[in-house]
C-alpha cells in the first residue's frame, strides 16, 4: 500500500501520511469524486489527524456483518452528509479503502438490499 498518491492528498502533513496509507482501489475511487470533495476530503483528513473523535466526522466503527463487504474491524469518517470513507487499522497504520457516496456506502456495509 502506498502513501496518498494525489496532490490534495500530498499537500497534508508528514504525520499523518506516516499514520495514514491508502489502497489502489480508493485512490481510485477518489480520483473519480468530484473536486469540491476531494478538497472537503482533505480537509476531513486534517480533522481526523487532530481529533478522530469530533463529532461532526461521524466516526464509528461498521458492525460485522454477513451482507457487508467491508473488511472487519473498519471505521467510517463522514466527509460530508452525502460521502463517508472506511478504514481499518494496521497496528498504528489507517489503511483507507473505500470511499464514496452515502448511498453506495450502505450498500457496501449491507445495510440496504
Amino acid at each position: 500500500m502506498k502513501r496518498w498518491k494525489t496532490p490534495a492528498m500530498d499537500r497534508l502533513p508528514s504525520s499523518f501520511r506516516q499514520q495514514n496509507r491508502t489502497t489502489s482501489g480508493y485512490r481510485e475511487q477518489y480520483k473519480r469524486l468530484p473536486r469540491d470533495v476531494q478538497e472537503l476530503t482533505r480537509k476531513v483528513a486534517l480533522r481526523f489527524h487532530t481529533d478522530p473523535q469530533l463529532r461532526s466526522l461521524r466516526h464509528h466503527q461498521l458492525k460485522d456483518c454477513k451482507t457487508g463487504s467491508h473488511k472487519p474491524g473498519t471505521w467510517s469518517v463522514g466527509i460530508t452528509m452525502q460521502y463517508r470513507a472506511l478504514y481499518v487499522k494496521d497496528g498504528d497504520i489507517n489503511i483507507w479503502y473505500w470511499i464514496g457516496t452515502h448511498a453506495a456506502y450502505n450498500k457496501f456495509a449491507g445495510r440496504t438490499s
